[in-house]
């Protein structure tokens, strides 16, 4: 990851094809370690906005390797007490306490569905640890929910976990979220207001705030931040994105252009607003885009059951809600860098502002993401 303190746009393809290569790093990586809050500090700030989606302060060094088949490097890293937790036996996982390293590694023949083989290990481990893990016993009804496995090597590419799993092998995750704002006039001058999400309850982070647009990659975009970004604008704000001219449309109704934004990352060891996922980690990245509309325009969820509403925001209340955390950790990242680049947060406006952007391009133990 380029250590550059200013964001920076990726073209879509270039991004696509780092995706497709990422390999460990070794001793390149340094965990984030954060400057300690004064006594006299005002609480909270925006530093702190970054510190709820950044609580992972360890090196990997004290992690255990997770490694699949005859992938050259790990594709994850897990904390030592879920590997102690887990029931392994019979599972096609196998754990070495002298390399610290869980290998899955299943008998392959070679006409064998290596997917499949993999996918009915990976639903073997949930059904002996349903005492362990959290959120398992749900996704055992429907078996549906599967997360993509960053990190292979080229034939191993498309390889995925079940959902419940990912926080515990400690995967890196990727996702897309678009910025959605207005100008309107106030008092003869005009202010920037954003339209934000409100999650619903049947959803992880209940009632918190959210990007208009933002979703998880998938393999089916082939790994690419624009189709991806296409998808879930047409699920979630029945948006329809041109691949190639970038313009959004709803209906034959033009409402803009999308522009890239910056490319944010974190390192992340959950806690309890988390709920069933509380102690998992995450490294993620996620791709940003900005769109703006015009003030006539009220965009309108697309999916009522994960989705309570949409609002539209001044500034100030944004800033507001960030301070108070009622952003989905990752989305406030998001938001806080979307500020920071449009100049609606200005050095005085926090005592560490100089860290801010630092703190929003976490280095992560994983090349060429």
């Amino acid at each position: 990851m380029s250590t550059n303190m200013t964001p920076m746009a990726l073209p879509a393809n270039a991004i696509a094809q780092s995706l497709t290569n990422i390999t460990p790093a070794t001793a390149a990586f340094h965990s984030w370690i954060f400057t300690p809050v004064s006594p006299t500090a005002h609480m909270p700030s925006f530093y702190d906005v970054i510190r709820q989606c950044n609580k992972f302060e360890r090196d990997v060094a004290g992690l255990w390797e997770f490694r699949m088949l005859d992938n050259l490097g790990p594709v994850g890293y897990m904390l030592p007490e879920f590997v102690a937790e887990m029931r392994w036996e019979g599972t096609g996982f196998h754990v070495s306490k002298s390399e610290r390293k869980v290998h899955l590694s299943p008998r392959v023949g070679q006409d064998d569905d290596v997917v499949d083989i993999c996918r009915k290990a990976f639903v073997g481990l949930c059904e002996k640890n349903v005492s362990v893990l959290g959120g398992v016993t749900k996704w055992l009804r429907k078996k549906a929910d599967y997360h993509p496995i960053r990190g292979f090597d080229g034939h191993l590419a498309g390889l995925k976990m079940p959902s419940p799993l990912r926080g515990i092998f400690g995967l890196v995750t990727t996702g897309v979220h678009m910025n959605v704002y207005t100008m309107k006039k106030v008092d003869g001058r005009l202010r920037m207001h954003i339209w934000v999400s409100r999650r619903s309850e049947n959803v992880t982070y209940a009632g918190k705030l959210d990007q208009v647009v933002a979703g998880a990659m998938d393999p089916m975009d082939q790994m690419d931040p624009l189709r991806t970004l296409r998808r879930e604008a047409m699920e979630e704000a029945r948006l329809a994105i041109d691949i190639k001219s970038r313009k959004v449309t709803t209906g034959d109704v033009f409402v803009g252009t999308v522009l890239d934004g910056s490319r944010v990352s974190f390192y992340d060891k959950k806690d309890s607003i988390a709920g069933a996922e509380q102690g998992q980690l995450e490294p993620g990245i996620r791709f940003t885009f900005d769109l703006e509309i015009d003030s006539s325009f009220i965009p309108q969820p697309g999916e009522p059951s994960a989705i309570a509403g949409f609002v539209l925001k001044p500034v100030d209340d944004v800033k507001r809600d960030l301070k108070r955390s009622e952003w989905k950790p990752n989305c406030g990242l998001v938001m806080l860098d979307f500020l920071l680049r449009k100049g609606q947060i200005k050095p005085e406006d926090d005592d560490r502002y100089g860290l801010l952007r630092q703190g929003l391009q976490r280095e992560l133990p994983f090349q060429d993401i």
